[in-house]
């Protein structure tokens, strides 16, 4: 079974750098990565993404549960055409940026939709594929929306105006307040602090590279992760190797940093 982690995480919160530093580190290594985002990754994830995120109809939302069938739409199709394909390979590594507890987290938790449905749904696109190793980067909301820039974290108890441009060059989530945040990240919390076995939380707020040190030593403490080679391999030794963040390797040059 292929290796599979998960990065999770508020707006701002650093998840999808991260990932990209550990998928980089990963290639360096000569292990064979598989990316993921959500939505996305497959035509219909991606076509789904376009909507959700482009705002096709104007001023017009698109009503919770709606948006809830629409993330799992895309997450259904990416297990059968993607995961359910790769998973079998032993030396690959997975690496997602968001997967299925997002859908708790915002879904559930911001959007208060019930726990029990989301988890049917999840159940019913997930088709039982779980990652081996979830990554929450763990921030203070409004610390965390104020990287992203789009208005002062003080005017969202006011006007909730996230403004939060992704990596599609699409609004996000631009009408929530902070309060929504808020119980994301309470979502997401309490969905580790049930699962201890598969996550690890992650002081989003630290320095990058003390960040990235963070994600090495979960990663290589994972025992699935060590059985792939003949003697421990230390994450955390062979970033500092490569000299952090200065080196070409985790240039993040093009994208998104959040």
């Amino acid at each position: 079974m292929a290796l599979f982690i998960s990065f999770e995480g508020g707006e701002g919160s650093g998840k999808s750098t991260q990932a990209r530093r550990l998928a980089r580190l990963f290639e360096h290594m000569g292990i064979p990565i598989l990316s993921i985002h959500e939505p996305g990754t497959t035509n219909l994830g991606n076509h789904i993404r376009d909507i959700i995120k482009g705002n096709p109809w104007g001023s017009e939302t698109i009503s919770h549960r709606a948006e809830l069938f629409l993330f799992s739409a895309a997450r259904a199709e990416l297990v059968a055409k993607v995961l359910s394909k790769q998973d079998k390979d032993t030396r690959l590594v997975i690496i997602a940026d968001r997967y299925v507890d997002s859908t708790v987290a915002y879904q559930g938790y911001g959007r208060r939709l019930p726990l029990k449905l989301i988890a049917s749904v999840n159940s019913l696109a997930t088709h039982g594929t779980m990652p081996d190793l979830t990554l929450l980067l763990d921030c203070p909301p409004a610390d965390a929306l104020r990287r992203v820039g789009a208005v002062q974290a003080e005017l969202f108890e006011t006007v909730g105006a996230v403004g939060r441009i992704d990596d599609a060059g699409a609004r996000r989530f631009e009408d929530e307040p902070l309060a929504f945040h808020r119980r994301v990240r309470e979502g997401y919390l309490k969905l580790a602090d049930s699962q201890p076995e598969r996550w690890v939380v992650v002081d989003g707020m630290e320095d990058e590279d003390k960040v990235f040190d963070s994600v090495c030593r979960a990663v290589g403490n994972l025992k699935k992760f060590q059985d792939m080679f003949d003697q421990p391999v230390s994450l955390e030794e062979l970033s500092d190797t490569l000299g952090g963040r200065d080196h070409p390797l985790f240039s993040m040059s093009g994208g998104s940093q959040v």
